[in-house]
């Protein structure tokens, strides 16, 4: 091969240097300003229905802002997991659970970003989990990470029921338009089988005994069932897919909890009794008899159970509307006079229940009193929730991360979620009386009013309101931004603290200790943080700021303390419970395993001195 050597003469060598020394420089930094999207994974292999971590780093073309893409992962060429919006440095952390067995393929595709909308898209439907991955946007590498069977153990006998409300309205075309957080799978209809799949592992995992399925607002106004809309149908057909969801895993052997629907009579302008009747009838012959579904269904006294939403207390006579409208939402939402409904009530013939055990359900039972005539609730106001007792045996508690009272979550008696707190203190009334159902107040409901509430000044907000003001405990984004300006939510922190109170109740962690501090609240120059535990009794607490105890031996559940001598800025105070252990992490990034050795009881708390 000939070679040519091509040589400058003595004047024009140096600036073809300098030239050539330009041109590398320019074309590095082009480079580095190259767009381009980079994962990596924490893990190459897991047991099903746990969690990878992606690492994704974007860099933007030149000119190009992070802030105008949003990170959507997929699994096997489908929508899997929640959408992210890279930080400053084009970095986001994606926490993908992986349901099924074998190869997950997964790629991060960056699609364009429309920055004044909370969630970053104007029609997010393609985005919803399931959809086959676009061509277009700008794709990661790709990550295979090995997903691997494992055996999930049989549930024991328990006394107590844990019975978890679960929604299956999120139908084909779902909008989360206020969705106060985004669930960790994604944005989802309940036709996705993966959904179904992973939301099942979890409350397996988490001790659930039976799922409550939501048909509580359906046939509001109707004289009979075949005049319900086809939104109803849609959930019927949504809970006829979980259905055959959890048969395929019963088949697997898996210890899938049993199934409780839930209809309703009244909580929009009621049904007539004809009308539940001629329902119940329906789901007793084309779901209860479906041989496919056998042995899926939760008996109570000796019969499948169902529970039947019903705020006006209109399926016992000696119900009272008045009770009802105490609570001005349920006034306005049962859209009828109290003349009107207690006329109906007065004609209703009774509720068949030769198929099936029948219980009442309400809500604000604390101010309703409707736990008086046998009524099971929803959700109660308070810290200390009803009990419904038939004689002398406790039948139902329901507990929950957070609450609303009569006037919503705007209301001062409202509380939010404390970070765990509100969860312990409401989980005491089920340990104090050993209903023989407790209800989990509530997996996945994930909407609620937008701008403009309930009542004469449009202020009363329920269903869910914000992170703080929302009571779903399943697993959600902890960065990305939810419906009214969050930053992000819980991830794994209240499934982890469900499963730890479950395993306390039925007397499989009765070594440990669950602590719950409340965020800490810094004004005028005084410091308050509040705790509480739930298992084996501390011998005491010690509180430190900054690694440097201010409290020591400190008894009951909360200390006041002066911040005059802390500098301006960011502070760390930790609580420690002493005297005992804990196997639960409580991790925000992962379903516990529980700890074969005792853990330190010690939660720590960032608060700020201005």
């Amino acid at each position: 091969m000939n070679t040519r050597t091509f040589r400058f003469a003595h004047g024009a060598d140096r600036t073809a240097r300098l030239i050539l020394s330009l041109c590398t420089v320019l074309w590095l930094s082009s480079c580095s300003q190259r767009e381009g999207l980079q994962i990596t994974a924490n893990v190459q292999q897991i047991d099903m229905g746990r969690t990878v971590q992606i690492e994704a780093s974007y860099t933007p073309s030149q000119g190009d802002s992070v802030r105008e893409v949003i990170l959507m992962p997929y699994v096997n060429g489908r929508r899997w997991g929640s959408h992210e919006f890279p930080d400053s440095n084009g970095r986001a952390l994606l926490l993908l659970p992986l349901p099924n067995v074998g190869t997950a393929e997964i790629e991060v595709v960056a699609v364009p970003r429309d920055t004044s909308l909370w969630c970053g898209l104007k029609d997010y439907r393609p985005y919803l989990t399931g959809r086959p991955m676009p061509n277009a946007g700008l794709h990661s590498n790709k990550i295979d990470v090995d997903v691997r069977r494992r055996d999930i153990p049989q549930r024991p006998e328990h006394p107590t029921a844990f019975v978890s409300q679960w929604e299956p309205w999120f139908a084909p075309g779902s909008m989360w338009t206020t969705a106060q957080a985004v669930p960790l799978v994604g944005f989802y209809d309940f036709t996705d089988p993966d959904v179904i799949r992973q939301h099942l592992l979890w409350l397996m995992d988490s001790g659930a005994d039976a799922v409550l399925f939501d048909w509580s607002n359906h046939i509001w106004d109707c004289k009979h069932w075949d005049e319900r809309g086809d939104g109803v149908n849609a959930i019927v057909h949504n809970t006829e897919l979980a259905l055959e969801v959890m048969t395929d895993m019963r088949d697997e052997g898996l210890p899938v909890p049993q199934a409780i629907i839930m209809p309703g009579l009244s909580n929009g302008p009621p049904a007539t009794m004809e009308a539940l009747n001629e329902e119940l009838n329906w789901i007793y012959q084309y779901m209860v008899r479906n041989p496919r579904f056998k042995g899926l269904w939760y008996e109570y006294d000796g019969k499948p159970l169902t529970v039947i939403l019903d705020t006006g207390a209109m399926g016992v006579k000696e119900g009272k509307t008045e009770t009802a409208f105490r609570v001005p939402f349920f006034k306005q939402t049962l859209g009828w006079t109290a003349e009107q409904i207690d006329d109906l009530r007065r004609r209703n013939p009774p509720v068949d229940s030769s198929r099936f055990t029948i219980r009442w359900m309400s809500s604000q039972n604390q101010l309703t009193g409707h736990d008086k005539l046998g009524y099971w609730s929803w959700m109660d106001g308070s810290l200390k929730p009803t009990v419904t007792y038939k004689g002398d045996v406790a039948e139902c508690t329901t507990v929950n991360p957070a609450c609303f009272a009569e006037n919503g979550w705007k209301a001062p008696e409202a509380w939010g979620r404390r970070d765990g707190w509100t969860y312990l203190e409401s989980f005491k009334t089920a340990l104090e009386h050993r209903p023989r159902m407790v209800m989990l107040h509530q997996f996945n409901e994930f909407t609620g009013q937008g701008s403009h509430g309930y009542g004469p000044d449009k202020d009363i907000f329920v269903d869910s309101y914000s992170v703080e003001y929302s009571d779903d405990y399943e697993p959600v984004s902890l960065t990305a931004p939810g419906f009214r300006g969050d930053n992000g939510g819980w991830g794994f922190y209240y499934l982890n603290l469900t499963r730890a109170l479950v395993d306390i109740y039925n007397g499989q962690a009765d070594d440990v200790t669950v602590m719950a501090v409340a965020p800490v609240h810094c004004k005028d120059g005084k410091i308050s943080v509040h705790w509480t535990t739930v298992g084996v009794q501390p011998e005491s607490f010690t509180v430190a700021i900054d690694g440097q105890t201010v409290e020591a031996a400190a008894g009951g559940t909360g200390v006041s303390l002066s911040s005059e001598e802390l500098t301006p800025g960011d502070h760390l105070l930790t609580v420690t419970a002493n005297g005992v252990g804990t196997r639960y992490a409580l991790s925000p990034y992962d379903l516990d395993t529980p700890s074969a050795e005792p853990m330190p009881v010690e939660v720590s708390k960032k608060f700020r001195v201005e």
